[in-house]
């Protein structure tokens, strides 16, 4: 059969086999040449490969002697296997040299990814292993990473983005990339030099996950407790939420909607009531917000922008807006609820 087959060891030695049937060109019936895919493969992976199955296999035996390179921040188990997440940064030549082979994995999982410059010190990488123990020893099978870059925040202190996040396929629903991403938000917290954390346009499935974990560390904050849920969103649970767990106040505004729907009795029609007139009012602020600053801008904006501004103009058409803008976000807050009712621990 003909396609590209990519094997990885524990320490992400790849092995790069390509079968086919026929090569264009190859019988001069045709003028254009096939592409070289090995020099093209070679040319996106950093850390090299081999076409050499022997020496690939002997590549597995020295796996068995890698320890991940890193400080240990965090082991935990599910369902009687162990698993280990590391943190390090490029000043660190071991992890450096493991990062090179890692990588390629963005370019297969993530839409548009890129790679992240070794040389800048202001990378914070965590990584995810399953470790393995059999007849006394021990091995290391990398399963995904998280990315962070410190930014200077004044006056004196930093905030961490997190770039990328991913979790090899083999290990997906499973709730590893919520133990990573807790992993980095308790890491992070006890650093008072670092005063949030944000993420660098997130797809939809990062900002579910995001949320989900936010509403847990959230849900166990005092300000942030039922009976004060139900008084409206304060600065002190901003505060408490950025100082605990380093949570932006935008993101913590969004937690309480959510812990506040999760209080709220759905019988109970004036508390139902209470609770969407409260998301309203902030959604309609945002609303007014984005739509002063568009009309600020019509000279530049498209035809399809400004059919867009001209359509949300009368009274009726903004209740409308809200209305849908609401029960868009119930559904996605409801989805969050769910999940994290049937959640055990990190």
């Amino acid at each position: 059969s003909s396609g590209i087959n990519a094997e990885y060891g524990g320490t992400l030695t790849q092995y790069v086999k390509i079968d086919y049937t026929e090569k264009i060109g190859a019988d001069g019936a045709v003028s254009c040449e096939a592409d070289n895919i090995l020099q093209l493969l070679s040319d996106i992976t950093p850390g090299g490969f081999t076409t050499d199955y022997v020496e690939f296999m002997g590549a597995l035996e020295k796996n068995k002697k890698f320890h991940p390179p890193g400080t240990l921040v965090e082991s935990y188990t599910k369902k009687g296997k162990t698993f280990d997440v590391y943190y390090s940064t490029f000043e660190d030549e071991k992890f450096r040299e493991f990062h090179n082979r890692l990588q390629v994995f963005i370019l297969w999982y993530i839409d548009a990814a890129s790679y992240i410059d070794d040389e800048d010190p202001c990378w914070n990488l965590y990584t995810l292993y399953e470790r393995v123990t059999t007849g006394g020893e021990t091995t290391y099978r990398s399963m995904g990473f998280l990315t962070a870059y410190s930014f200077y925040n004044y006056p004196c202190r930093t905030r961490q983005r997190i770039s990328q996040v991913l979790v090899l396929p083999p290990y997906q629903g499973s709730g590893h990339g919520a133990r990573i991403l807790s992993t980095m938000y308790n890491h992070v917290s006890a650093d008072p030099g670092i005063y949030d954390i944000t993420v660098e346009d997130p797809s939809e499935n990062f900002t579910r996950l995001r949320n989900f974990v936010d509403t847990v560390k959230c849900s166990k904050l005092t300000s942030f407790s039922p009976d004060k849920l139900k008084l409206g969103f304060t600065q002190v649970m901003a505060e408490e939420a950025r100082t605990k767990y380093k949570i932006t106040a935008i993101q913590s505004r969004k937690m309480y909607e959510i812990l506040r729907l999760r209080a709220t009795d759905p019988a109970n029609q004036e508390e139902y009531k209470a609770y969407r007139l409260d998301v309203k009012k902030r959604l309609n602020g945002a609303f007014q917000k984005e739509k002063k600053a568009m009309a600020r801008q019509r000279e530049r904006l498209t035809e399809e922008e400004l059919k867009a501004l001209d359509a949300t103009k009368t009274p009726e058409q903004q209740h409308e807006f809200l209305d849908r803008s609401f029960l868009e976000l119930e559904t996605e807050y409801r989805k969050v609820i769910e999940r994290v009712a049937a959640f055990i621990e990190f």
